[in-house]
């Protein structure tokens, strides 16, 4: 087992939004050198110019501080929609013209991968079952379609993230539904693990346990998602002694359950939330807190690769 650690550049949203930035804080206040891109954080990308710009200041500051960027992710305005779920098949066709510039844009900012949330039912949908069962299949058969463009545009796949509610993918059935091996045509549709997202409501049992994911999925996931939770809320927070207290997601289970299930090289990457109104020295505080544990958690387990 390999794993990396990162960070997803969400922390920065309404604080440090410009590249250099975040770059700067990530290399020298968090001593890191692997970040996840939110998409939220990639601006005016709607013109032609604003999108060069947005390119090459995101690549420059990346290269100036020495970080490496693996994937583009979705982020909290995407996360507001139902996208390739939407009731109206107008909408679902302009989810896909944007997931298609993602992958586009992703390809021009030097990544391997994008994804993430991929869409969600409307509560008549979901309650109707012909209808659930339609967008789901039209759901699947979109990100059939996203998985060749994104052979077209040379990345090396795709992510669907385990979500939240019941209306979105967020059970194990409806996740091994989606994941698919590629073939020479279509990347994989691999999965992003979120340790804090077994939360369902109406879920038990190992629906509801980080670790029962983990050890069932290890094999093939491309990433985990950390955040430190109690299990009950996706509360996004970060790993400090008031959250370790009562949270359920430590460091050395967590590798030691990858290890056990089989996985192989595995992105670590911190999805981590503040509070808008949380100080802005304690959120670099607990945000520097987070990584020294998990980098000393890394550094003392034996399959850490």
């Amino acid at each position: 087992m390999n794993v990396t650690l990162g960070i997803n550049t969400c922390f920065a949203l309404k604080r440090w939004p410009r590249p250099a930035d975040w770059a700067a804080l990530v290399r020298n206040d968090l001593g890191l050198d692997f970040v996840e891109l939110s998409l939220d954080l990639i601006e005016g990308t709607d013109t032609f110019a604003g999108r060069r710009d947005a390119i090459e200041r995101t690549r420059a500051a990346l290269d100036a501080y020495g970080l490496h960027a693996r994937a583009t992710f979705t982020g909290l305005a995407a996360y507001a929609l139902d996208l390739l779920m939407h009731p109206d098949a107008t909408r679902r066709e302009g989810a896909m013209v944007w997931y298609r510039d993602v992958i586009d844009l992703t390809a021009a900012l030097g990544c391997n991968a994008t994804g993430g949330h991929v869409g969600a039912m409307s509560v008549p949908d979901w309650s109707d079952p012909e209808r659930r069962a339609e967008r789901w299949e039209t759901l699947k058969r979109d990100l059939n379609t996203l998985a060749e463009h994104a052979r077209n545009a040379g990345l090396d796949y795709l992510l669907v993230e385990n979500l939240v509610a019941v209306r979105e993918p967020s059970m194990m059935a409806q996740i091994e539904d989606l994941l698919t091996e590629g073939d020479a045509d279509h990347v994989p549709w691999r999965l992003c693990l979120d340790v804090g997202h077994q939360c369902v409501p109406g879920t038990t049992g190992d629906e509801r346990d980080p670790y029962a994911w983990i050890q069932r999925f290890g094999s093939r996931l491309a990433e985990v998602q950390l955040q430190q939770s109690d299990g009950l809320a996706d509360h996004h927070w970060a790993f400090t002694a008031e959250h370790n207290a009562g949270g359920i997601i430590d460091a050395e289970r967590v590798l030691t359950t990858l290890s056990a299930s089989g996985a192989g090289d595995v992105d670590l990457v911190f999805e981590i939330i503040p509070g808008w109104e949380d100080p802005d020295g304690r959120v670099v505080d607990d945000l520097r807190s987070s990584v020294e544990m998990w980098k000393a958690a890394i550094r003392a387990h034996p399959s850490k690769g």
